[in-house]
């Protein structure tokens, strides 16, 4: 086998990530692979943080997944996802726009400005 094992689970990933949300035919699926805040934080705020991301539409949740959570620069997003990294960058702003909405008590976690 060529070239590694995680890079091509990954690849594989995200493409039928973006290709769920190109259908349209979205199913909400549970966050349980990643552990949504930090293992010292409280399991309050890890559940707060897990409700708000359920609530943001798959685009919005993929990117913040591949930005914050895989850790991906916008340019390496937007290669796994098959947009450009302004589309990127213009999605992670609404998603985190939306989550200051939808959970102000993570305003420290997530930052207080936009």
């Amino acid at each position: 086998m060529h070239g590694s094992p995680e890079a091509y689970v990954r690849r594989t990933l995200y493409t039928q990530n973006v290709s769920w949300w190109r259908r349209r035919k979205l199913k909400e699926t549970s966050l349980g692979a990643y552990d949504v805040a930090a293992p010292t934080s409280s399991p309050d705020l890890r559940l707060t943080l897990e409700d708000a991301l359920a609530r943001l539409t798959a685009k919005q949740r993929t990117v913040l997944v591949l930005r914050y959570f895989e850790d991906l620069t916008e340019v390496q997003a937007a290669a796994a996802l098959g947009i450009s990294a302004g589309t990127v960058k213009s999605m992670t702003r609404q998603a985190l726009a939306r989550l200051r909405v939808l959970a102000p008590e993570l305003s420290e976690l997530i930052g207080a400005t936009p």
